[in-house]
């Protein structure tokens, strides 16, 4: 587990899945920004027993908080083949935990945690032009603005530009900094 002030990042409990499965089937609480799926709850759950959804290029973190309450989720995976980088997805579930300082602790700490622990350099991850909280989140963990992925999501019925942020392992915090104490 990483623990922060605020947040703990954990991995995927089997006792989870009831949880997750049901806090990512109703699309109305994903928000404007979260690509709008729909997962075979069977094929969640056949990943989950073949690698716990965890493995060298991809990987799920639970957001909780200090009593283990499931409040979001960090998916990182190998961004392309060739590049020497992970790139992230993140969200949390409910509307009402939004705003409250939770994913920049839990997108450092994530971050940190990768630094630590793999040979890249560089970590990456995308946003919608209108998504600012997003983009605020990013820019507060230390990511970059590197440029526009012009029509690259196809997104809510037609195809959108993306923002790309990235961080290199020169410009984050150590783990060891964000961990509680």
């Amino acid at each position: 587990m990483l623990v922060g002030e605020k947040v703990i990042l954990r991995t995927v409990r089997e006792s989870d899945l009831d949880t997750i499965l049901e806090l990512t089937a109703d699309v109305r609480d994903a928000g404007d920004y979260w690509p709008v799926q729909l997962q075979s709850e069977q094929a969640s759950r056949k990943r989950f027993q073949e690698d716990g959804w965890w493995s060298d290029e991809f990987g799920v973190l639970l957001i909780t908080d200090r009593e283990d309450r499931i409040l979001g989720q960090i998916v990182m995976f190998k961004a392309t083949p060739y590049q020497n980088a992970y790139e992230f997805g993140y969200r949390l579930f409910r509307p009402d935990d939004r705003g409250k300082g939770y994913m920049p602790e839990a997108v450092s700490l994530a971050a940190a945690f990768l630094f630590a622990t793999k040979r890249i350099d560089r970590i990456q991850a995308t946003t919608l032009p209108g998504n600012e909280a997003s983009q605020r989140v990013l820019e507060k963990c230390g990511f970059t603005f590197e440029g526009i992925l012009r029509k690259a999501l196809f997104h809510r019925g037609q195809s959108q530009d993306l923002r790309l942020y990235s961080i290199l392992r020169e410009d984050a915090r150590p783990l060891n900094e964000l961990l509680a104490r």
